[in-house]
């Protein structure tokens, strides 16, 4: 049986850290001001170490940085995080990066296309059914 010290202990803590827990969880928009300061200890960390860090990926920093580079990129990654979700706008706007010499670029996936003429009044029943029809199903032959 759990004592009644113990258990308004447990209940002090959970008090203490549900507010913490709310303010965490709750992703409201930041002020112009917060975004800008952010934007700013973006650029302070972005050296070319850090794009260097950030190009290779996480396996090679796990190798090849200590601690406390991790850490840094780390806070960088948070920076950037809190910039793309929590600023208007969403922060930085990322470039494409052109296609390599000799390859032909992909088609947009959902192209404009122009305004088709408006269809006619009283389509007749026979293409509205042929829409509803499902294909034919080829049977299975052994």
């Amino acid at each position: 049986m759990m004592s009644i010290e113990r258990l308004s202990a447990i209940l002090v803590l959970v008090a203490a850290v549900s507010p913490l827990a709310a303010i965490s969880v709750v992703g409201e928009p930041l002020d112009k001001d917060s975004c800008a300061g952010l934007q700013a200890q973006r650029r302070q960390l972005l050296t070319k170490e850090m794009q260097v860090a950030l190009d290779q990926g996480p396996d090679w920093v796990k190798t090849h940085l200590n601690e406390t580079e991790i850490e840094q990129v780390r806070r960088f990654l948070s920076i950037e995080e809190q910039i793309e979700f929590r600023c208007r706008g969403g922060g930085i706007a990322k470039a494409k990066a052109p296609p390599p010499a000799g390859e032909v670029p992909l088609p947009d996936r959902k192209p404009t296309t122009p305004a088709s003429p408006a269809p006619s009044a009283n389509p007749s029943q026979a293409l509205a059914d042929q829409d509803k029809t499902a294909p034919a199903k080829p049977k299975a032959t052994r």
